[in-house]
């Protein structure tokens, strides 16, 4: 007994001694004991003291300072954190990790407190002036004590807005100023653009620009948008000079219209600022007063930059308000724009991040904060392995959310990005200056994981995947998007657009279990492409299976050209022009096998449009059917809705296959519940539910500080597109508005009704 209680009190008396049975802290949060080698930061610090919690550093550039003498006395299992104390730290130059640095650092906020890195500086000492008719607070900036030259500017937690120029609407280009073009449609190095550096505005809709070199001009076109600045303005003629020539064609039809307009200055919270006498006018809010107020403005892009070093983590950290520039053409985007100075044509990839990763691994960001930022978030931009962004919130950014890629080399190659791990994340109003910026892109990458991740409120694609156009070598595979949730983006503004895009050849990569709704492209004269799951160009040996995909303007699933591909077991409902538009270029071969899908359509809106040939695509075992119509189902070779066709004539064709015509048994399919009845015959061609109502965040969990995940549901935003639903017409898919259209709609649906009888 005594040698018993001897061994008890010892091992008492040994648990009581700090440090001996360790116990792991919870990440990103401070338990009782740090570590040997933490340090302290807090903005009521002294780069002086000793880095303690008692004594805290002021900065973390002089925690990371004082960290690089530990190099070499630090165990490489070791991790070592720099505990942020709550308040803000701002920055004038970007904080930047290199390889002198100590790897395996995670930077974190401490024990829940809020940590905030920003761009942003104070101004205060307004006076109060009446401008455009409207009370408005200014001040003339001191260049010593204010920043300047800025272009993004802040109240609170919201970012202020620029004036617009029409306050609502567009204008549209008048003419086209050829005189002024790089290149002709003979010598122009992409078939998309002329180089245009001016275009022909309506002189009715100039007015005399205060200082017309502060005005921006956003061109809408395509999949792109145009934003620069003017150069001149020829109030007679209508010319209006840009900044830098056009990254896509200019024409006749396309809408435009300008911001950082000062005579357009009136609503409260717009701002205007002049830089050539660095004037600063704010129309303020109801209550608010010159004497007190306080603005934070920024001049800064980027926040934090990480090159050549390992193991760097941010956890619970918030990173807001920085500014953005132009973007410019940046590395491996091909010889002909970097000379010419011009944009890249597609998904804003030219902008920089406001966190930007290259040549390092195992970097992570975890329940971090971006918003209001003027760049990409999160930026993983070559040579990066084994990283991820975990459980992180995004908000209203200049363009993309998340991006991760690099040149497009071969997998051993140390310049190749690959092993990327984007889950859990919440990303919504992405691309507020770059309109075409994406939710998450993909570009080169050598395998990644996008899952759990909730996007919306984008002007374009939400998750792209690729970046080769074709079928050429391309790094990307094995990329695994599944389990997400995507809706209410395109909203009107760009074409050619996808929940999920994909391009080139992609072994191995799987698009599973995502729900999409509510993908709407520009619905104006050249305007087309509002898609769910969106194949182009090249898009080959991809595996798409058990998505939800409805209610978009265009299809539930459009395949441009590739091959290979397997389309099984998803849903396919209630978009406007059709539920799968097969292929929209054939090229001999076949392009995908759909099997096991139900395809659910209404108002005699096709099942299947774009076939094109029978070789194309096969078509076995799905369920069809239309809400309205029911076994009436049609299809298209083509796109164009009077010349659908029966299913019975389609099959006399060699388009479509056996497949089962008949009720798939949904609760409530125009509500968008999607619940499969115990009888419904879908089980009966093999068809696997599944819980789509997982996809997006994860319940329980929580996203940024303090988001509840999983609390979105599937359906919670959706809504019938405009060009869908049973007042579209079933003969020519318009809306036929006004008298005189209900009077045509009224004969159209008389002669679909005799073809009905004619096409059975």
């Amino acid at each position: 007994m005594k040698k018993l209680f001897s061994i008890l009190l010892s091992m008492t008396l040994l648990m009581c001694m700090p440090g001996l049975f360790a116990v792991g802290l919870p990440t990103g949060r401070a338990a009782d004991a740090e570590g040997p080698h933490d340090l302290f930061v807090s903005p009521e610090g002294d780069d002086a003291a000793a880095g303690t919690k008692e004594a805290p550093l002021r900065t973390v550039d002089a925690a990371k300072e004082n960290l690089k003498a530990l190099k070499g006395a630090v165990g490489e299992d070791e991790t070592v954190h720099v505990w942020l104390r709550a308040g803000r730290y701002p920055r004038t130059e970007p904080l930047r990790f290199t390889a002198e640095d100590l790897p395996n650092v995670t930077y974190a906020a401490y024990d829940g407190e809020e940590a905030v890195i920003t761009g942003a500086r104070e101004i205060s000492g307004f006076s109060e002036e009446t401008v455009n008719g409207v009370r408005v607070f200014t001040k003339t900036l001191d260049p010593a004590t204010d920043p300047v030259n800025f272009k993004s500017l802040f109240r609170g937690e919201k970012q202020l807005s620029v004036s617009r120029y029409p306050e609502k609407g567009y204008f549209t280009v008048k003419a086209i100023a050829p005189e002024d073009d790089i290149w002709t449609g003979e010598t122009s190095p992409w078939g998309l653009t002329f180089g245009q550096r001016s275009f022909y505005a309506d002189p009715a809709d100039l007015i005399d620009f205060t200082n017309y070199e502060d005005v921006q001009v956003r061109i809408l076109h395509y999949w792109h948008d145009e934003l620069m600045f003017l150069t001149g303005v020829d109030l007679n003629t209508g010319k209006l000079r840009l900044s830098r020539p056009s990254g896509m064609m200019i024409r006749e039809i396309d809408r435009y219209y300008f911001e950082n307009v000062f005579e357009a200055m009136n609503e409260p919270g717009e701002w205007y600022l002049n830089t050539k006498t660095n004037k600063l006018y704010y129309v303020p809010e109801e209550g608010e007063t010159a004497q007190s107020l306080v603005l934070r403005a920024s001049s800064l892009e980027r926040l934090v930059e990480i090159d050549g070093v390992s193991g760097v983590g941010f956890d619970h950290v918030r990173f807001t308000e920085t500014d953005w520039s132009i973007p410019v053409p940046t590395d491996w985007c091909g010889d002909w724009r970097g000379p010419a100075d011009i944009d890249a044509p597609q998904a804003a990839y030219d902008v920089r991040g406001v966190v930007e990763v290259r040549h390092a691994q195992d970097i992570s960001f975890t329940n971090c904060e971006f918003i209001n930022l003027g760049a990409d978030g999160v930026k993983i931009f070559g040579g990066v392995k084994h990283s991820w962004v975990d459980s992180c919130l995004f908000r209203n950014l200049a363009a993309t959310g998340i991006y991760a890629g690099g040149p497009n080399c071969l997998p051993e190659d140390p310049e190749c990005t690959g092993d990327i791990t984007i889950t859990n994340n919440d990303i919504s109003g992405y691309g507020r200056k770059f309109f075409c910026a994406i939710g998450i892109q993909i570009t080169f990458c050598d395998g990644a994981e996008i899952s759990h991740n909730e996007i919306s409120d984008g002007y374009y694609t939400a998750i792209s995947d690729g970046w080769n156009w074709g079928y050429g070598y391309q790094l990307t595979n094995n990329i695994k998007i599944t389990d997400n949730l995507i809706y209410n983006i395109g909203q009107g503004w760009l074409s050619d657009m996808g929940g999920v895009y994909t391009l080139g050849i992609q072994p191995g990569t799987v698009i599973s279990g995502n729900v999409f709704h509510n993908i709407a492209a520009d619905p104006g004269e050249g305007g087309y492409g509002g898609w769910g799951v969106y194949l182009d160009e090249g898009s080959s040996q991809i595996l798409v299976e058990k998505n939800l995909a409805f209610a978009c303007g265009s299809d539930s699933y459009h395949l441009h050209y590739g091959k290979d591909n397997t389309v099984r077991n998803n849903i396919f409902a209630l978009s406007a022009d059709s539920q799968v538009r097969a292929n929209s270029r054939f090229e001999g071969h076949k392009t995908a096998d759909f099997t096991g899908n139900i395809i659910l359509t209404d108002s005699g809106v096709p099942v299947f449009s774009n076939m094109q040939s029978p070789d194309a695509f096969t078509a076995e075992n799905n369920i069809l059917w239309d809400v309205t119509n029911g076994a009436a189902v049609f299809a298209m070779d083509g796109s164009n809705r009077a010349q659908a066709m029966s299913l019975k004539k389609a099959q006399s064709r060699g388009y479509l296959g056996e497949n089962v015509v008949a009720d798939p048994g949904f609760a409530d399919p125009l509500n968008f519940d999607f619940t499969l009845k115990d009888d419904s015959p879908a089980f009966g061609i093999g068809f696997e539910a599944w819980d789509y109502t997982a996809a997006g965040t994860v319940a329980g969990s929580t996203v940024g500080f303090s988001l509840a995940g999983g609390q979105t549901a599937y359906n919670a935003h959706a809504a019938a597109t405009a060009e869908s639903g049973k007042t579209a017409c079933p003969y020519c898919g318009s809306m036929h508005e006004g008298f005189w259209g209900k009077i045509v709609g009224f004969f159209h649906r008389i002669f679909w009704f005799i073809r009905r009888i004619f096409r059975q």
